[in-house]
């Protein structure tokens, strides 16, 4: 149903289906961790590069998703903005934990 637009319940909708890509991301945190690849290690020299790596997933479906949503509802662009604006928090609490869970002081001892 293109069109049918309230701002808040539009915001929250965004929010929810947000959180849906940021999860799907997850386990390639995981595979990433656990694979060890060139590329992925080559991204950061202390052994977060699976961070840098699905970050970078993020980013990427993250700005299709809200491309997505703004073609979604026309006329509450603003409140799917905020929406999407506010998936944003976790996201970089996640990346914060991620970063946390893997960082290396000494990898190259």
């Amino acid at each position: 149903m293109r069109g049918d637009e309230r701002g808040l319940r539009v915001t929250a909708s965004v929010f929810g289906r947000t959180m849906w890509v940021l999860a799907a991301a997850i386990p390639f945190f995981f595979v990433a961790t656990a694979e060890e690849n060139e590329w992925i290690d080559g991204l950061a020299g202390n052994g977060t590069g699976p961070v840098y790596a699905t970050a970078g997933l993020w980013a990427f479906f993250l700005v299709l998703f809200l491309a997505a949503m703004l073609w979604r509802f026309p006329r509450a662009r603003l409140a799917a903005t905020g929406g999407w604006l506010l998936s944003l928090l976790p996201a970089a609490g996640l990346v914060v934990w991620g970063y946390s869970l893997i960082y290396c002081t000494n990898c190259g001892s």
